[in-house]
């Protein structure tokens, strides 16, 4: 929004000219960007007359403009202290004082240039960008409106107006300010910028991308520009031109911390914590005070078990800009975790009264509790479905699961399906997901890890007994087994690592090799030893003092046969469930683009489900038939105090009474199923399926023999 400071005059005389006609010169050198001319000039000027305002003044613009604005202030503040009634300069000092957040003196800067010049439409602008830079939307806009009462045309005006009311959330008004300039000027970058930005916003990103080129045929190195295109290539699920774009924006601009957590983003996305990190610290050497990059850093904190860290993260965000409702979402999201439920949900309750648009924390809401037929959040959800733009497929996908669990929490499931059904299909349109790679992958896996391999490669790995694994299908169970051995007092609970998926796909560190299985060809005891040990360093990492610490990655089902081989010692509990309820949980369960990709479609988690108990009979057959225990998650919660003996002797360790109240463990949880495991042990979700079989057809017919027995036809 902000305008270059233009020179009042504009200055290399010869010698003898005079003084009023060679700072005239000078500023015509810095109007034509000559600066080193004009610096030049400028500097004989001052050798002669030491302190001469109108030279230092212009001096200012040309530091500035240099990228020296800390020494452009000060010059021109030094000047105005001579000469205080010269109006641009005022109004040059109060723009670089917003530029260097000094956003009081940009204020006083404005009104005094104002108050000399009141006639100079330009001067009310850049008042009016000093406003709106200390978030006093209602002056600002008075200030850009005094200006286009001198000049209705003023293009800076028209273009932060429509900022003005982009920052209010009214997009539609912005848009047609930015319009207004576009039909003078059809080629104002900045306009095409925020046009193109704003249509992103209102998630229209397919729409924003061509105003957003054009914005970058007019000016290429338009470093906001690539950072916004970026943010539309990502909303569209196209990560690489989104990685492309933001670096190009930091290859112009090395201090864009926005685009450092654009890259973080990405990283977090993929898993790629360690890197994530790296750039969110980046961004906060170059902006400390930076309320979004706390947020995202308190974001990465929790996903990684850094809880007090995240927490210090969430509430520096808010004392920053208490307006800012990532950060009251994060915060609910990490009091959720701890089992805090009704801190979570007075997180989202405040956030809710900040937002401008409270679709996305409506959405968080209705996660954190169970919905009622009579919820406020629930009738405003149904009213944003009623209300909802049909391009706006973004905001469509996450409210149609909101909508679908409200449905599903009051017993309404002839509702509650199309809106699953629905949500599933605009996921399924955004991610890249191709079963047969699912099953080469595990044909692979049974193929290198076959019983002769196994028998070839035992007698090696760490022998540490740290390790409990608690896997199957995702929503098995695996989360509240895990939780009740997290109750223990020996145990802690970790969650769900990635730990060893990164460890069987780079088994040797530091060289390439080919993804898992490919990559444990060649692999001798030494090596396996090795990536035992790894596994176990990481996992003290998360607690130095535990006798025992959980992995709940449900996917490790795929290693079953390569931990038998580097943690002989490890303990491996499998979570058994009916496959059309475990299927149908994760149906209806919004995860995201990167992680359970094949729960998008009925066929899909269908086929998932098949090669999954295909590897697991593979597994049966080639391990020792103690390596793994198998737990039903059926018989889990109808006798729970049978089973969970069962579970904590089969882990060698002493009874302990907790184990039976899991639900009152004070621990993190890391599910989809994050409010369920606060409270007892229920059985309402086994055969849910049975809620929803009329429209399972698809399910059912790649399940095969694993489909469950039913009493309607297959057609109903």
């Amino acid at each position: 929004m902000a305008q270059t400071p233009q020179p009042p005059f504009a200055a290399n005389p010869p010698r003898q000219i005079p003084l009023n006609q060679a700072i005239q010169i000078a500023g015509e050198h810095i109007e034509a960007g000559r600066l080193q001319q004009g610096e030049m000039m400028l500097r004989q000027i001052l050798q002669q007359q030491p302190k001469y305002p109108p030279a230092l003044a212009l001096l200012g613009v040309v530091a500035h403009h240099g990228g020296k604005t800390e020494l452009g202030a000060r010059l021109i503040g030094e000047a105005l202290e001579k000469m205080p009634g010269e109006a641009q300069w005022h109004s040059n000092c109060g723009e670089m004082c917003r530029i260097l957040g000094r956003v009081d003196e940009a204020i006083q800067h404005g009104q005094e240039a104002v108050k000399l010049r009141p006639q100079v439409p330009q001067y009310h602008s850049n008042l009016g960008i000093a406003w709106y830079d200390k978030k006093d939307y209602d002056q600002a806009e008075a200030c850009q409106r005094r200006a286009l009462a001198i000049n209705p045309n003023l293009i800076p005006a028209l273009n932060n107006l429509g900022s003005i009311y982009r920052a209010r959330k009214e997009r539609a008004t912005a848009i047609n300010y930015y319009q207004q300039v576009l039909k003078i000027a059809p080629t104002h970058y900045e306009s095409l910028n925020n046009l193109g930005a704003v249509l992103v916003e209102d998630d229209k990103a397919e729409e924003g991308i061509k105003f957003l080129q054009k914005a970058l045929e007019v000016k290429p190195d338009y470093t906001d520009a690539h950072y916004n295109i970026a943010n539309a290539h990502l909303i569209l699920g196209d990560e690489p031109r989104a990685v492309a774009e933001f670096n190009e924006a930091l290859k112009l601009r090395p201090d864009y911390a926005d685009a450092y957590l654009g890259l973080s983003r990405i990283d977090v996305e993929n898993d790629l914590v360690h890197e994530a990190i790296a750039r969110i610290e980046k961004a906060l050497q170059i902006a400390p005070d930076k309320p979004e990059a706390l947020i995202l850093y308190g974001d990465v904190n929790t996903k990684m078990g850094f809880y007090d860290k995240a927490k210090t993260c969430f509430d520096r965000a808010i004392a920053l800009d208490s307006e800012k409702i990532g950060a009251y979402i994060g915060k609910g999201q990490l009091c959720l975790e701890l089992g805090h439920l009704e801190e979570a949900e007075q997180c989202y309750l405040t956030a809710l009264s900040k937002a401008d648009e409270d679709l996305p924390v409506r959405q968080h809401l209705c996660q954190a509790r169970k919905v009622k037929a009579d919820d406020e959040n629930f009738k405003a959800l149904i009213k944003a479905a009623e209300e909802l733009d049909a391009g706006s497929k973004r905001r469509a996908l996450s409210l149609h699961f909101a909508l679908g669990k409200c449905y599903d929490d009051i017993g309404d499931y002839d509702r509650a399906f199309p809106h699953f059904l629905e949500g599933c299909k605009l996921m399924r349109e955004r991610i890249q997901y191709d079963p047969k790679d699912t099953e080469k992958n595990c044909n692979a896996i049974r193929t290198y890890l076959d019983k002769t391999t196994i028998e070839r490669l035992r007698g090696a790995g760490d022998p540490s007994q740290l390790p409990i694994f608690v896997l199957g299908m995702p929503r098995s169970g695996t989360t509240l087994t895990e939780t009740i051995l997290a109750s223990h007092p020996e145990v802690y609970g970790a969650g769900e690592l990635r730990d060893l998926h990164r460890i069987a796909n780079n088994p040797l560190e530091g060289v390439q090799t080919e993804s898992y299985p490919y990559s444990l060809q060649y692999l001798s005891h030494e090596d396996l030893t090795k990536m035992g040990t790894r596994y176990v360093t990481g996992l003290k990492e998360r607690s130095p003092t535990a006798s025992r610490i959980t992995d709940k990655m449900p996917a490790n089902f795929m290693f079953i046969g390569l931990i038998h081989l580097i943690l002989p010692h490890a303990k491996i509990i499998h979570m058994k469930r009916s496959a059309a309820d475990v299927c149908l949980s994760g149906f209806t369960k919004l995860f995201g683009a990167k992680n359970q990709p094949h729960s998008y479609d009925l066929a899909e988690i269908g086929h998932y489900y098949r090669q999954y108990a295909i590897l697991m009979e593979h597994w049966r057959a080639v391990v020792p038939q103690d390596a793994f225990l198998e737990v039903q998650y059926e018989e889990l919660v109808t006798d729970n105090e049978a089973q969970t003996r069962r579970i904590i002797e089969y882990c060698g360790l002493e009874w302990n009474d907790a184990c039976l109240e899991s639900h009152k463990t004070a621990r993190s949880v890391k599910t989809a199923s994050i409010t369920q495991v606060r409270q007892p042990v229920y059985t309402s979700s086994v055969e849910r399926w049975h809620h929803y079989e009329k429209f399972l057809a698809p399910l059912f017919a790649a399940l095969g023999e694993y489909a469950p027995k039913r009493v309607s036809s297959p057609d109903s």
